[in-house]
């Protein structure tokens, strides 16, 4: 019995909160439930934004990790690689000869040869007389400050060595490799030295969405502008003392008025082991999740008060049930069933409101009749208008490539006849006016015919040379980049313009007609840099990628305004014509110059519209 009344006595306010809640109205169960939930949110919102904030602090430092272990890396791969460079030019034969026989001029000239493949590197042979050649008329290094080097030394006593060295305030990553005479005695080092300046880390640091600071402990290197965090630094200095692996803990870093995650790691690099490297990211995320989800739980809150009044409000003029009616109606108009009139019910207000509705039916079914109608008309004039456009462009285009088709076509008679005819000739005048020489005595008439038959060659060789230029064989017999490459030296080159053309990739088979459009594309820049730029070097890139052909031209001239230039009423049709080229064979090109800066044109052709296929046009 007692046991029954203690259960009676626990059960009682349960059973007054259920009579309770019995007798609330709709509204009132409403409202307690909506401030229920509101005060869940604000319970649950900090443990939350907390939780949020440590997330995303997680996955900031594992970023930060994963790639602070790569650039670590990327240092000791970059190591190695100087390093094998360093091995291959001592091992390079011709520097054998020139060094056994003390050819001065040649181990210059092939100093500099080889910097032409190192623009960024700095190259240096140190002889055992330690006379030192470079490779570059203003070194990055005086020539007896490499002499002197520990890691030179070293390397002079046969080993093959890379590391970092602060000399001159700077840090430089170098690489040494002995050079071994004929009879096995080492008689030179070769030194590889980089400098990792602030613009070398900037590169390194782009693809981080960070900052990279590099230093010894004294001298430090970074890849933006601005100080460097006390933090940071002290962090450095430790991880520089300690000479591990082992990368250390993030830490957070506050300064400039933002929060960062900073990750330090010694760097194995350098023989000494005394230089260590810090990459720092914005973390200022890691608060704002915190207060979005504040934020958020606030809003939420918020709409959940505006809510409660709106619901005490509509229950008291008691408009739900019309509401309700002329929301079914309104939702199906939404969906399209304009058919259906609505029938108004409610309170004046409501009926009233029902009333426009139905006006807004009628006047919307008429509208959108009469919008289908109008639509229906004018997507027939569209695409009439679209397809008469499509035709008078594809005749423009075919009439261009038609027109484009004969000029080649009209070169390459010209060129035939003038090779088969005119040259012919003019080589059995040269024959015949030698011939005639020999059988004559008179020096008068010697002279003469000598200098008959010096006039007939110098005109068979122009002849030679507007053959070439209206057709030249090397473009129909080898192919594209050979007939560039004639081209080049024979319009640059000859007139004292240094020329590069350097090929990469697989070259692939195109159409004669794709082969000669790009082959004037390029014959039309050349014209234009040995009239116009007053270039002192000219680099021609043909790269054969998987997809498309592409061709850089760069010179280092006066460049030009290109809006000027390009503007119709100029009277300037070159790149027009070049563009016009290329956009029948479905590429792109695209000139970026201005006055003083050079010029850089880049072709992009694509190989599945001409590759294997001549279209009717050659």
């Amino acid at each position: 019995m007692g046991t029954y009344r203690i259960i009676n006595l626990l059960l009682a306010p349960a059973r007054m909160s259920i009579t309770l809640w019995r007798r609330l109205s709709t509204p009132a169960k409403q409202l307690i439930i909506l401030l229920l939930l509101v005060l869940v949110v604000a319970l649950f919102s900090v443990p939350l934004g907390i939780m949020s904030m440590r997330r995303v602090q997680t996955c900031l430092d594992q970023e930060l990790y994963h790639q602070t272990l790569a650039l670590r890396g990327w240092f000791i791969d970059k190591g190695y690689n100087l390093k094998d460079e360093a091995k291959l030019l001592s091992e390079f034969d011709a520097f054998g000869d020139a060094l056994a026989t003390h050819d001065d001029v040649q181990i210059r000239r092939l100093m500099t040869l080889y910097q032409s493949a190192h623009e960024a590197d700095g190259v240096y042979l140190i002889l055992r007389n330690r006379v030192v050649y470079s490779s570059s008329v203003s070194p990055p290094l005086p020539g007896e400050a490499v002499a002197g080097l520990d890691m030179v030394r070293s390397g002079g006593g046969g080993q093959s060595l890379t590391g970092m060295v602060t000399l001159d305030e700077k840090i430089w990553m170098m690489s040494v490799a002995p050079h071994i005479d004929s009879v096995g005695g080492i008689d030179g080092v070769f030194l590889i030295v980089q400098e990792i300046d602030s613009a070398f880390l900037d590169k390194l640091a782009r693809g981080m969405n960070g900052s990279i600071v590099l230093t010894d402990g004294e001298v430090f290197v970074k890849s933006y502008s601005g100080p460097i965090s006390e933090a940071v630094s002290n962090a450095l200095r430790r991880a520089k003392d300690s000479q591990t692996e082992a990368v250390l803990q993030p830490i957070t870093v506050h300064y400039d008025s933002g929060r960062y995650r900073a990750l330090v790691v010694p760097l194995e690099t350098s023989n000494s082991g005394v230089y260590a490297i810090a990459v720092t990211k914005n973390a200022d995320i890691v608060d704002e999740a915190l207060w979005l989800t504040l934020r958020w739980s606030m809003a939420f809150g918020l709409v959940a008060l505006v809510l409660i009044v709106l619901l005490v409000q509509f229950h008291v003029v008691e408009i739900f049930r019309p509401l309700r009616s002329l929301v079914v109606s309104t939702k199906r108009i939404a969906a399209g069933d304009l058919d259906e009139p609505l029938a108004p019910t409610g309170v004046a207000e409501v009926y009233e409101l029902a009333l426009n509705f139905e006006t807004m039916r009628s006047r919307l079914k008429a509208l959108l009749e009469r919008e289908r109608s109008l639509s229906e008309s004018l997507e027939m004039q569209v695409q009439e208008t679209s397809q008469a456009l499509d035709d008078v462009c594809r005749a423009r285009e075919n009439l261009l490539a038609q027109l484009i088709s004969s000029q080649e076509e009209e070169r390459r008679r010209v060129s035939r006849e003038l090779h088969d005819e005119t040259s012919q000739a003019l080589a059995n005048l040269i024959v015949r006016l030698g011939t005639l020489s020999r059988t004559v005595d008179d020096e008068n008439v010697l002279s003469q015919l000598q200098m008959l038959r010096s006039h007939a060659a110098e005109t068979l060789e122009g002849v030679n040379r507007i053959v070439m230029d209206l057709r030249p064989g090397l473009l129909d017999e080898y192919g594209l980049v050979p007939a560039v490459q004639w081209y080049a030296d024979a319009r640059l080159t000859s007139q004292g313009i240094p020329t590069q053309v350097k090929v990469s990739g697989t070259p692939r088979e195109l159409s004669s007609y794709a082969q000669a459009s790009v082959y004037r594309a390029i014959q039309e820049a050349i014209n234009n840099i040995a009239q116009h730029a007053q270039a002192s070097e000219v680099m021609i890139r043909i790269a054969w990628q998987e997809e498309q052909l592409w061709i850089e031209i760069q010179d280092d001239g006066r460049g030009f305004d290109l809006d000027q230039v390009c503007h119709v009423a100029s009277g300037r049709y070159g790149l027009l014509g070049m563009k016009e080229r290329i956009i029948l064979l479905g590429g792109v090109m695209d000139v970026q110059t201005s006055p003083g800066e050079g010029v850089l044109l880049v072709l992009q052709i694509p190989y599945s519209l001409n590759t294997m296929r001549n279209d009717g046009r050659d």
